[in-house]
């Protein structure tokens, strides 16, 4: 699917049913990934199966960066097996490999 940022569009896939947001982009060194959640969520995001460290952007319900965090791949010790999600609900997440410069209040626009 396509989304925009800042006037630049992006092609990322989209995660929205159980089996495609748990799966995420392990096993991949590339590539974006939007997660659509059916309500606002405080689910925590593992980065369990990753060998790079991810950008995680958090989205409201109105498609605005609510939260920005870098991920690290989890290791063999259990002390890297870190869990990420903001202080507040969010109703969609955008993974990336790539740093895309998104900022807390900034838009992202899409259709779904």
């Amino acid at each position: 699917m396509e989304l925009k940022i800042r006037e630049e569009k992006l092609e990322v896939e989209l995660a929205d049913n159980i089996y495609t947001r748990a799966k995420g982009l392990a096993f991949r060194k590339e590539g974006k990934m939007l997660f659509k959640f059916p309500r606002e969520t405080r689910a925590k995001i593992d980065m369990m199966f990753l060998s790079r460290p991810l950008h995680l952007y958090f989205l409201n319900s109105e498609k605005e960066v609510i939260n920005v965090q870098e991920a690290e791949p989890w290791s063999f010790n259990p002390k890297t097996w870190n869990l990420y999600s903001p202080d507040r609900p969010y109703r969609y997440l955008l993974e990336s490999f790539e740093n895309l410069g998104l900022e807390e209040g900034d838009g992202v626009e899409f259709d779904l």
